[in-house]
């Protein structure tokens, strides 16, 4: 079950280490870190560097077990910040530190930072603007830009695919592109519940749709690529068993909690997840499963590879030879980069 922002209580979660005692801030950023040492820093100073200095950034430090506390201790020492909060909790996985952050937070409006991640300096103050001057949107997305691991720019852009896209078509798809893309109302979490901690991956899919559903908000595009999205070696070590696993929990769910919408809107998102499982699983190797998976997607939506052309991709990836693939895979992101001309980088 989620839990009403509204009814949970003032200690739950440990006290803020550093803070100040003035107004509240327009914007909380709320940044969950576990073992990211080598990345936590740029994403905190990043969020401390926003152009709109009425904000609070909460790090949510997850019982990390490298160097990540030292890292933010240090900062909390060097900065001296009154905007800088920290809190430091046993590993509860990604929800349970988003969900401290969110119980701590005290600005209106509610940002979404990973710990390796990086918001440029414009960011913030674009999404509340746009929610400002519209107070039933309730969710503001952005485009991302693909980060190396060691944190250079690529230029390669993630686009999100609607610009204001209703439940049916999030169910379908996640348009929000990644989880550091998202800045909400803090109405959205008290009226909704927040992440639910028995997902330890899907839980923003399950979490955007439930606010989509449960309340009268919206969503809607900042078209600006505002996030630096980082792309981890690590992530390569993909679990397809574990990923299709939560991806079902959270389909399970919807389709609990959500009986009016029809059932072709619930196969076409599983599908999805289905679709997305096998090109990763592809991507790190395990061409079994990702033909496994593909065959999964393909029974839910017989017309998949007709619809989709990043099915028809991961199909033709498992036909190739691996030289073959990787020029594939670079037409696709050219291909891309093209697309990516139409919302420009510069003076963002």
């Amino acid at each position: 079950m989620s839990t009403p922002l509204q009814s949970l209580p003032n200690n739950a979660c440990e006290p803020r280490a550093q803070g100040g005692e003035g107004s509240k801030p327009s914007l909380s950023i709320v940044i969950p870190a576990y073992n990211v040492a080598p990345y936590i820093e740029a994403a905190v100073l990043s969020a401390l560097r926003q152009t709109l200095h009425d904000i609070e950034v909460i790090v949510v430090d997850d019982g990390s077990t490298d160097a990540t506390s030292v890292i933010v201790q240090s900062l909390v020492d060097k900065l001296k910040d009154p905007r800088l909060l920290v809190i430091r909790q046993e590993n509860g996985g990604l929800s349970a530190a988003r969900n401290a952050g969110i119980r701590a937070a005290r600005g209106e409006f509610i940002g979404l930072l990973d710990g390796d991640d990086i918001w440029l300096p414009g960011k913030a103050v674009l999404h509340i603007e746009v929610m400002v001057v519209d107070p039933m949107i309730g969710i503001t997305f952005s485009h991302s830009e693909y980060l190396t691991e060691k944190g250079e720019r690529t230029g390669h852009l993630l686009l999100a695919g609607n610009p204001r896209p209703s439940l049916h078509e999030m169910i379908r798809r996640n348009h929000f592109g990644n989880g550091s893309t998202v800045v909400a109302r803090r109405a959205c979490f008290r009226e909704a519940g927040l992440f639910r901690k028995e997902l330890r991956s899907c839980e923003d899919y399950e979490m955007w749709r439930r606010i989509l559903w449960l309340t009268s908000y919206s969503a809607i595009l900042v078209p600006k690529p505002l996030t630096l999205y980082r792309r981890r070696e690590s992530s390569l070590s993909f679990n397809a068993t574990k990923f299709v696993s939560y991806a079902d929990q959270a389909m399970e769910i919807l389709r609990r909690d959500m009986p009016h919408v029809p059932e072709r809107i619930f196969r076409a998102g599983h599908a999805e997840h289905y679709r997305i499982a096998a090109w990763k699983a592809l991507s790190s190797g395990h061409r079994g499963d990702a033909f496994n998976l593909l065959r999964r997607a393909v029974a839910l939506r017989p017309l998949l590879f007709f619809t989709d052309w990043r099915a028809f991709g991961a199909a033709v990836g498992l036909v190739l030879p691996a030289l073959a693939r990787e020029h594939f895979t670079a037409a696709a992101k050219a291909l891309q980069k093209d697309r990516s001309k139409i919302t420009p980088l510069e003076g963002i």
